[in-house]
């Protein structure tokens, strides 16, 4: 049997997951990745970076790397994002990723084939492949909403946003509630005249260490003395309040949701500037005029520079919508990977879980490893999967527990996630051969 040629675009930490565990099962492929270096949105400078410099991981050490391939001792328990793109970039070494990549080498094109892809690329070149992994990511499209009015002042969204020496002597604004609008509103409070944070709702705020544990090591340590899940999260918000944690007791308003039910916010130091009036916390904005900002308690405030930390959309210019309607789509993908409507194509990392990316992308990537293997035999296992994934409403991934936002559009539950993957990779990989009796 002739091994599957894959193709995979794009070389960040996902697409160097599913090429690592391509690789441990011998199938052949190729990466396809844009820019000069492995790492996708990691890389501290170039055009896919979306670093700014006081970025470190949100996920802690232990929970971010690849568990068969540890990161150095010496690391901080929040690696700096530089120290990530140092990892990542070894990783790729380690594996021997480096002689299965084309760099600077962005698809422009794919064509459906009777026998696969036809992948076009920008410098005029084709290539076939028999599948195509696709691994480019959220970040795609950087979006920014709209108010009424017009704002005549200096305004920026977060990919492309630096160091707080940006905000130097100005009077800054920062919109987004989220893990780097958090970041980017307590660099403001350090070096801005004014800093102001806007937040539609009240929020659930994580320090990034409790009882002398990265949150998310105790997180998990705690879950298991408890044998009711709402004890639990009664548990962890008693513990959050006690070390200071609470965002009512800063005048923050009460959240619309509870703690379960979002991607969390960890963030050891937006309440301890609030609370010290460096950043002052403001509701959703109404309108503008000129530089004027009003918000929604009809409070206004002249502002220098916004920076909108509003998120992104999935950004897939070159599969044809009529191919995959990616604009529309996504939600009806199985496992949040597999389409339904082709058996060669696969999307890897187009989920949002409260865990770090290591072990997901080993275990995605061994899911697709087995799910190609299977493919090319045409396995029942295989099948039968193409059976189900028509009907992808029949599995649960918890989705409906999370708020019905933008910013939880792309939200699993972790551990139905990994049950559910780990179930079906166990089924698709080929049996071991029979040993032969002496």
């Amino acid at each position: 049997m002739q091994q599957p040629t894959i193709a995979i675009i794009g070389a960040g930490a996902s697409g160097l997951g599913v090429a690592k565990a391509l690789g441990e099962v011998g199938l052949a492929f190729e990466i396809i990745e844009a820019t000069a270096r492995f790492g996708g949105n990691w890389q501290p400078d170039g055009p896919a970076s979306k670093m700014y410099e006081a970025v470190h991981l949100i996920s802690s050490k232990r929970n971010t790397q690849f568990a068969d391939f540890p990161m150095p001792e010496h690391y901080p328990d929040y690696p700096r994002h530089t120290q990530v793109f140092d990892y990542l970039t070894q990783l790729a070494e380690h594996c021997q990723l480096q002689q299965h990549t084309r760099f600077n080498t962005r698809v422009t094109h794919m064509d459906k084939t009777a026998d696969g892809w036809l992948l076009s690329f920008d410098d005029g070149r084709q290539a076939r492949y028999e599948a195509v992994v696709v691994c480019n990511g959220l970040l795609g499209t950087p979006k920014v909403p709209q108010y009424p009015g017009t704002f005549s002042g200096q305004a920026l969204h977060a990919s492309a946003y630096r160091s707080s020496a940006q905000f130097r002597g100005k009077r800054v604004l920062v919109v987004g509630g989220g893990n780097s609008g958090c970041d980017i509103a307590v660099d403001a409070a350090q070096t801005a005249s004014l800093a102001l944070h806007s937040t539609r709702r009240g929020y659930h705020y994580m320090p990034k260490f409790i009882d002398g544990q990265p949150t998310q090591e105790w997180l998990m340590d705690q879950a298991p003395k408890f044998a009711d899940e709402d004890e639990y999260w009664a548990h962890v918000e008693r513990s959050f309040k006690f070390a200071g944690y609470d965002g009512r007791d800063y005048g923050l308003p009460a959240p619309d949701h509870g703690i379960r039910e979002c991607h969390p916010i960890l963030n050891s130091q937006i309440l301890y500037y609030i609370g010290h009036g460096d950043v002052q916390a403001k509701p959703d904005i109404s309108h503008f005029d000129g530089q004027q900002v009003h918000f929604c308690d009809a409070s206004v405030a002249t502002i220098d520079l916004i920076v909108w930390a509003t998120g992104y959309g999935i950004d897939l210019p070159f599969l044809p919508l009529q191919t995959f309607d990616w604009q529309r789509d996504f939600d009806s993908l199985f496992l949040r990977m597999l389409p339904a409507e082709h058996d060669d194509l696969v999307f890897v990392g187009y989920l949002n879980t409260p865990s770090g990316i290591g072990n997901l992308a080993n275990m995605t990537g061994r899911f697709v490893a087995a799910y190609l293997q299977a493919r090319a035999l045409r396995s029942p296992a295989w099948h039968t999967v193409q059976q189900i994934k028509r009907q992808p409403q029949l599995l649960d991934l918890g989705q409906q527990r999370f708020m019905q936002t933008q910013r939880h559009a792309h939200e699993v539950d972790l551990w139905k996630f990994i049950r559910a993957v780990n179930f079906l990779t166990a089924r698709l990989q080929p049996s071991p051969p029979l040993a032969r009796s002496a």
